[in-house]
């Protein structure tokens, strides 16, 4: 089977961790190609054909310069480790970019989306990669935007193969209404999302309630679809660490680094006599200074950089806790509220014990609260007394490790996860040969 992959970013394991295709698909019986729209360079074991059209190549094709799109060839050979977790995002015109949106997101998403729209591809390059491909499933992992709407829609013009797509997010639903640029592109977005859905033969999202909306207003076949977990054995407990190490491992966006200060905030509290406990923030991201100056040293966090997920894991073990976190802002409640983080699925198989901090109609939140696989804290006035009682009864991390790694095995095993996915892909590149 051909599987022709089409996402935003470049299939690189060391810049994005917690991506799902190495997870999904290390051992899977299939050949895979990657359509992308970052300007890095993939790294992975798994595919090796990809087409690459990036910002900056459309922008170039408005003007008159060469149009966008070109194959990219893999890098061989040992790879600098260093160079690899390079994130090309974070540099250049991408990395100015990326500190304006933090100021002024919303307009510089609308220049993202007018260079998208009005750019010109080369439709030549792409239909012949797309031709010598010749996938017999198109797969789209993705936050739908608009950018990738176009290029699905341009893809679905040069091959039969029938499209899934995949969604982790809220993508599409209307908040409340609001006189906002950020509503009117919603707004825009939702749109043009219910006329271009129909080219879909299935839909993946992790979130039960979000699959049965979209089978009601979009009339699309919808299933859940989570991430694979590693574990190889039955659970090992571990020693406590004296101090409690809590591990946050991620993006802060979305306010969620206001979500973290909270727990410093608390952390002052419960250390005011003694250390008891601690919180280590590993991220990629480019803090402001506000930030900086809310995730202090004087609040017991520890601002570590990013690593690798080899690295990840090894922080991991030495830690007790790790932290999945949502902001608990009405407006960030609201548009991350089918997120279920892939994350999660690690934090499983991580050795700790899940603190999860979201709103309590977040899908992750009430998978977990169900499960009772994690420490559930539903809103800021919680996190205190929560942290009181696991430091005055620190056996309940070892219970809590248990219930999560226990979860996992249930429900994550790999051989699950990839046989579901392997159905789906079947079951639609056969009822496509069939039809024409």
């Amino acid at each position: 089977m051909k599987v022709l992959i089409i996402a935003n970013e470049e299939w690189n394991d060391y810049v994005y961790g917690n991506g799902v295709l190495t997870n999904w698909f290390t051992d899977f019986n299939a050949e895979f190609a990657e359509i992308y729209t970052s300007p890095g360079l993939p790294i992975n074991s798994i595919c090796k054909k990809y087409f690459q059209i990036t910002d900056s190549q459309m922008a170039k094709s408005i003007i008159g310069g060469k149009k966008a799109g070109k194959v990219i060839v893999k890098p061989s050979g040992v790879i600098n480790i260093e160079t690899a977790k390079s994130n090309a995002r974070q540099k250049g015109i991408y990395g100015l970019l990326k500190k304006i949106s933090m100021k002024l997101h919303t307009p510089v998403m609308l220049l993202n989306d007018f260079i998208w729209m009005c750019g010109h591809y080369d439709t030549n390059a792409l239909y012949k990669f797309v031709q010598q491909f010749n996938p017999d499933i198109v797969f789209c992992p993705r936050y739908s935007n608009p950018k990738l709407m176009r290029l699905e829609k341009l893809v679905s013009k040069m091959t039969k193969a029938p499209f899934i797509a995949f969604t982790g997010d809220d993508e599409v639903s209307l908040t409340k209404f609001t006189m906002s640029l950020s509503w009117l592109r919603r707004w825009w977005i939702h749109n043009m999302f219910s006329r271009h859905c129909k080219i879909y033969s299935h839909y993946f999202m992790h979130s039960k309630e979000q699959a049965a909306e979209y089978a009601k207003e979009y009339g699309l076949t919808t299933s859940t679809l989570f991430k694979c977990g590693n574990f190889s054995s039955s659970f090992i407990s571990k020693k406590i660490g004296n101090p409690i190490r809590i591990v946050y491992a991620g993006r802060l966006y979305c306010n969620r680094w206001m979500t973290l200060s909270e727990i410093g905030k608390a952390l002052q509290v419960i250390n005011k006599d003694d250390v008891k406990m601690v919180l280590d923030v590993y991220t990629q991201d480019n803090m402001t200074r506000e930030q900086k100056l809310s995730l202090s040293e004087d609040k017991y966090i520890y601002i570590k950089g990013s690593v690798t997920p080899s690295e990840l894991k090894e922080v991991y073990k030495k830690a007790d806790i790790a932290l999945h976190v949502e902001s608990l802002d009405e407006y960030y409640r609201k548009i991350t509220r089918f997120s279920f983080s892939t994350k999660i699925i690690d934090l499983m198989s991580s050795s700790c014990a899940i603190f999860a901090i979201c709103w309590e109609h977040h899908a992750g939140y009430q998978y977990l609260k169900d499960k009772d696989a994690a420490f559930c804290c539903p809103d800021y006035n919680s996190i205190l007394p929560m942290l009181k009682v696991i430091c005055n009864n620190p056996s309940l991390i070892t219970e809590y490790q248990q219930k999560a790694y226990e979860c996992g095995i249930k429900n994550h095993n790999r051989n699950i996860i990839q046989s579901q996915i392997m159905s789906k892909f079947r079951e639609l590149s056969t009822k496509n040969r069939l039809y024409f």
